[in-house]
């Protein structure tokens, strides 16, 4: 509604040139007009004013001939109130004309054959250019902003166009080969192909993902922390090092199982061998029977733990940052004196286990504000860019630990 202000600032204008002469039904006309496109007090003062002058204009003309009064009233009114039907009627063509030139828009950038054209760039364009004809494109057709029936259509293909010349790899392919990575050829059938030869898109393995997307049009980066831990092969040394991601290895797994799969089955349908059920189901029998087996002489219980239960129940805290866990009192205080190494390893695993977990909590929850502002594609506050105090105490715990050691093997 705001972005009409202007428009009906200026029909109340001209509506006030026409009060000033007399011209009513000019003057109600640009008053109605700047009501519906915005309400402000002074159109409705000014419309008041004109009923005001059209009555009295009325009794004057009646006082002089009664015949004639009638005759100018409705002329009066039929000039400044148009049927119902009149106005539906014109309504409706402005809006079936407005869905048509939007439609002629999409329409126009679903037939671009180049992504340089469908984003209205040269094949020189910087990086910075893409970007910003892209926020501008994806504010025009987004269907929730464009009406048009075409407007989802037209967004899906630009955002296509962004995803692959805002990365530079991507970028090189299509100007070398005409297509985006991951798509098929168009003579014969191949990974891109569907039933009778027929072409159709792959999206790629790498396709960006909304996290990506959000990246490089906002700016936010993705916190990556350092995950410290100990390490089994050196005795008490402590040693850092980068956190996998789950999605990674998950297609790793993906594409291992894919590659076994085709050189084991090469034809279309794998042909199971007779009895291989029977043999792998036995396989995983005798796994898992030593899997119990093995678990039942692992009765050594956790040395702490962060909420309290039965055997947990004695309350203690972290030398460092005052964080609370729960231990044994039968056995810690025996087997973990205050102040010895093996107490500070303890107090570093709690540390950790606790700052991880606050540290992973926050991010989601920053990320998943972030989104919102995407959605409605805003930038995000500056304060979900920065790095949350849980994370930054999870990124100096090692070096706070070490310091720590070092100062108690010092004393002793």
């Amino acid at each position: 509604m705001y972005a009409n202000r202007e428009e009906a600032l200026k029909c109340i204008s001209i509506a006030k040139v026409a009060l000033a002469k007399d011209d009513l039904a000019k003057a109600v006309k640009f008053l109605t007009k700047a009501e519906g496109m915005f309400p402000t007090d002074e159109a409705k003062s000014l419309l008041a004013t004109c009923r005001q002058k059209a009555e009295a204009s009325s009794r004057e003309t009646s006082a002089g001939s009664a015949g004639s009064s009638g005759s100018t009233g409705s002329a009066y009114r039929r000039r400044t109130t148009p049927p119902s039907t009149a106005r539906q009627t014109a309504s409706s063509a402005r809006a079936s004309s407005k869905d048509a030139a939007l439609n002629r828009e999409c329409d126009k950038v679903l037939s671009c054959r180049s992504y340089y054209d469908v984003l209205g760039v040269p094949p020189n364009a910087s990086s910075s250019e893409i970007k910003r004809a892209y926020k501008k494109l994806a504010l025009k057709f987004h269907p929730d902003k464009n009406p048009a029936s075409r407007a989802g259509a037209a967004f899906n293909r630009i955002s296509d166009a962004f995803q692959c010349l805002n990365d530079a790899d991507s970028r090189r392919h299509y100007d070398r080969f005409g297509t985006a990575p991951g798509a098929g050829a168009r003579s014969g059938p191949g990974p891109g192909a569907g039933s009778g030869g027929r072409y159709y898109y792959r999206r790629p393995d790498n396709f960006m993902t909304p996290e990506d997307l959000f990246s490089a049009l906002f700016g936010m980066p993705l916190h990556q922390q350092s995950r410290f831990h100990r390490n089994s092969h050196s005795g008490n040394q402590w040693s850092s090092r980068p956190d996998t991601s789950s999605a990674a290895s998950h297609q790793a797994s993906r594409e291992t199982h894919s590659t076994e799969r085709s050189n084991s089955c090469p034809g279309p349908y794998p042909h199971p061998r007779p009895g291989g059920s029977a043999v792998s189901l036995m396989i995983l029998l005798v796994g898992l029977f030593f899997w119990l087996f093995a678990g039942l002489f692992q009765s050594e219980a956790p040395v702490f733990k962060l909420h309290r239960t039965v055997t947990h129940n004695h309350m203690v805290s972290t030398q460092l940052n005052g964080v609370v866990y729960y231990v044994d009192q039968r056995l810690f205080e025996h087997r973990y004196p205050p102040n010895s190494e093996a107490r500070v390893q303890v107090e570093y695993e709690v540390d950790y286990t606790y700052f991880k977990r606050k540290c992973d909590r926050e991010l989601q929850i920053n990320k998943r504000k972030a989104y919102e502002f995407a959605s409605r594609m805003q930038a995000p506050p500056t304060e979900l860019h920065e790095e949350p105090s849980s994370c930054q105490t999870l990124g100096s715990l090692h070096s706070t630990y070490t310091d720590y050691l070092r100062k108690l093997a010092a004393a002793a």
